[in-house]
């Protein structure tokens, strides 16, 4: 029998890698197990498992993962100090031609040179569950090898090395018996090194752990092989014939009781599970819950789960053991699902495994893919809006990602029939998140859909900012208000205080006092006192500034601890103003009132105008502009109108020549000024869209009445708005809720009760 070195290599990744580099030497693991018991003298040298093993950032962005390579040479030299009959180096995932890799390069060079009579093997050593990229020209990327075992290696590796004629050439490995195989050679690896280099792997990567993190002692397995189902995009199965149908094989119940033990018994807290697919039968599936639960294991299972097969029992038995459980939904739209993807799923298994897993209390990551050729701009809609749906209601987070059409796939091939030539590429791990490939859509639109849908995600976690009406009294009577003829009252300043106080336990650091007129409240400053004090970092007030005309009034609202002040202004002179607010005197006063506040406003604190347009107005917008720029304020907001109380059709303006207007004081403005656009639909201002983000801010916005009720700010808007047909193909239509309707505005509930001003506050946030 042969004296054979079987050597899994360090790897360099891109930052932006798939799958799991970090656990992919298993293949050279369980090889090394399938030698020993064919009699073969075994020595293992593995990279992520010797003293110096870590992650290192190169100077040219990647990865180098394992030790380095002359630390691996020297551990070769002294693991075969008689030499060996015999090299077999893992080649894996990470080192696919076209390029030479180098880490690869200069190991097997090394090698060469320290064993110059020993055959050398290049084997795939494939175990499942990361993507395969089919390669050509692999020998001619690395002449030190002699050999090539494409796919599984446990049986064609040992038949070459007990062949009389050296191996050569390129060999189609050959299915392994799994119940046959030997289990893992974990007892040939240095554990407390390979655990500390996951730890390193861990600290150096410079990411949160994610969805499913290394633990303490982890060691990878698979429990099968391959994957029955036929989706377009999927690269398993890699060594399957053209006339072959897809299968899957799985270890039986005893053997897999039996690799579980056996880890568990290497010292192993945690399992990785590598597994194309681990519910495709159930009864295998209940036989790992029962193997993990016997040992009291945690595991991570991070190809996820086929969801139509994923039951309520399983879930609960997972809870505590897994960090996240992931199924894919490919798509929200079933014509792509059945046509394109070819997934076999009914999209009611997705929402019912959100469900599901919310009702268990685990974590549930959802995986979407945008940008197949044939996917219409709505499709895509259907998707984001379905994922959105999802997160929304069940907090199962949505992985969208680019379709990347891999080489070797009906996806790749269904490109290249319409036209489209494949990349060649490096290495196809940064392109699942940053590049679009295959889509029908033009690349540049499909980059925006999924910019917005991530802006539309970071705002959908839950509130950021606490709006609070401090009272419904104002002494303007603006024809465009939407507190229309609500009770002229304060809030309960005991109440309010309890409400900041709830929203500030909620972890919120940013607060709105608004009104009504805010200042007529003599409860304002002590409220803002009290919020910077439990803790509010940024507490802003919007106000018609009127009564800061009195100076006085005016240097102790600035010096309240308020950190932004909005000054409400319709129109650059004290006529266009008084049409718009009902108040012949409340220019001067207002403007009176901002020079006092610029006056004696600290240091930090910022001041700007918030101008709301109407069909009297709009045309001044410049005028405007320039007011606020006088008075010293640096920054404005440009609202369109909110649809509640007098913003109806008899106020508002001809909505395209109010954008046009506002495009044209941004072009000239931006450089100097803070701007922003409110209420208005995207599609009014494309190329604007930085100036338009406050808007998608409202979802992370609560809104708490005089009367203690509270909404999300987004949803209480969207009441008065409406999607057309325009919006099926927006690539902004995930969180633009479409076009305000100023037909029939609602008057709000008119009257607040005195008992609704004093009820007590619950301790949970009661809306989104």
């Amino acid at each position: 029998m042969a004296r054979a070195l079987v050597v899994h290599p360090p790897v360099s990744v891109a930052r932006d890698f798939i799958d799991y580099p970090q656990v992919a030497d298993l293949g050279a693991v369980q090889l090394a197990a399938a030698l020993r018991a064919r009699g073969h003298d075994v020595r293992l040298v593995d990279a992520y498992a010797l003293p110096g093993s870590t992650l290192r950032w190169r100077d040219d962005g990647r990865a180098h993962l394992g030790a380095p390579v002359d630390a691996l040479l020297e551990a070769c030299a002294a693991a075969s100090p008689d030499g060996a009959d015999a090299l077999v180096v893992a080649y894996t995932p990470f080192h696919r031609p076209p390029h030479r890799d180098d880490l690869l390069a200069a190991l097997l060079e090394g090698l060469r040179a320290r064993f110059p009579e020993a055959p050398l093997l290049l084997a795939d050593a494939y175990q499942s569950g990361q993507h395969y990229v089919e390669a050509e020209g692999v020998l001619e990327a690395y002449p030190e090898a002699d050999a090539w075992v494409k796919y599984e290696a446990e049986v064609t590796v040992p038949a070459l090395l007990e062949a009389e004629a050296p191996p050569r050439g390129v060999h189609r490995g050959e299915q392994a018996d799994l119940e046959a195989l030997p289990l893992p050679a974990w007892d040939l690896v240095d554990l407390d090194a390979y655990w500390t280099f996951h730890r390193r792997f861990t600290e150096h990567l410079g990411r949160r752990p994610g969805a499913f993190p290394l633990g303490p002692r982890t060691l990878p397995l698979v429990t099968s092989r391959g994957c029955p189902f036929t989706c377009a995009h999927c690269s398993s199965n890699p060594d399957r014939r053209p006339d072959e149908p897809k299968t899957q094989r799985r270890l039986p119940p005893e053997r897999l009781h039996a690799l579980v033990d056996a880890l568990a018994d290497h010292g192993a807290s945690h399992l990785y599970v590598l597994d194309e697919l681990l519910n495709v039968r159930r009864s295998h599936f209940d036989a790992f819950l029962e193997a993990v639960a016997a040992r009291d294991l945690r595991f991570e299972v991070p190809n996820g789960f086929r969801a139509d097969y994923l039951e309520p029992r399983h879930l609960a038995r997972m809870r505590g053991r897994v960090t996240t459980v992931s199924v894919s939904a490919e798509s929200g739209s079933p014509r792509v699902l059945g046509e394109l993807v070819d997934k076999k799923l009914d999209l009611a298994a997705i929402r019912r495994a959100a469900e599901n897993a919310e009702k268990a209390g685990v974590p549930l990551l959802v995986h979407y893919m945008i940008g197949l050729p044939g996917e219409t701009e709505a499709e895509i809609n259907e998707t984001l809006a379905f994922a959105l749906e999802l997160w929304d209601a069940h907090q199962a987070y949505p992985a969208v990602q680019f379709a990347t059409p891999l080489p070797g796939t009906r996806l790749a091939a269904e490109t290249e029939r319409r036209g489209h030539a494949l990349p060649l590429v490096d290495d196809w791990g940064p392109r699942f998140q940053q590049v679009p490939t295959t889509s029908t859509v033009p690349a540049e639109k499909l980059a925006l859909f999924m910019r917005t849908f991530r802006h539309r995600l970071r705002e959908s976690r839950g509130p950021k900012k606490l709006v609070m009406n401090v009272t419904y009294v104002c002494n303007n009577r603006c024809t465009f208000c939407a507190v229309g003829t609500r009770t002229q009252v304060d809030g309960h300043p005991t109440r309010q205080r309890e409400i900041l106080d709830k929203y500030r336990r909620h972890g919120i650091t940013l607060v709105d006092f608004d009104g009504g007129e805010p200042t007529l409240n003599p409860e304002l400053v002590p409220l803002i006192r009290h919020a910077r004090r439990v803790g509010y970092e940024r507490v802003n007030v919007t106000t018609n500034g009127r009564l800061c005309a009195y100076e006085g009034f005016a240097k102790k609202l600035v010096r309240s601890g308020l950190t932004t002040l909005l000054f409400s202004v319709h129109g650059p002179d004290f006529k266009s103003h008084a049409r718009e607010v009902g108040v012949a005197e409340a220019f001067d006063q207002t403007v009176a009132g901002i020079r006092h506040c610029v006056e004696h406003a600290p240091a930090g604190v910022e001041l700007g105008m918030n101008v709301t347009l109407t069909k009297t107005n709009f045309e001044k917008l410049e005028a405007m502009t320039e007011l606020a720029w006088e008075l010293g304020l640096r920054w404005l907001n440009v609202q369109f109108l909110t649809p509640f109380g007098r913003a109806t059709t008899q106020v508002a303006p001809d909505t395209e020549a109010a954008a046009a207007v506002t495009r044209g004081v941004i072009d000239r403005w931006r450089d100097r000024m803070k701007i922003q656009v409110i209420n208005l639909p995207w599609c009014y201002l494309p190329g604007y869209e930085a100036f338009l983000a406050g808007d998608a801010q409202k979802l992370a916005r609560h809104m708490v009445f005089v009367n203690n009720e509270s909404v999300n700010l987004a949803d209480y808007l969207a009441e008065r708005r409406v999607k057309k047909p325009v919006c099926e193909g927006c690539p902004y239509a995930c969180f633009c809720s479409g076009f305000y309707e100023l037909e029939d505005v609602p008057e709000p509930e008119w009257l607040v009760t005195p008992e609704s001003l004093v009820r007590k506050t619950r301790p949970e946030l009661e809306a989104r």
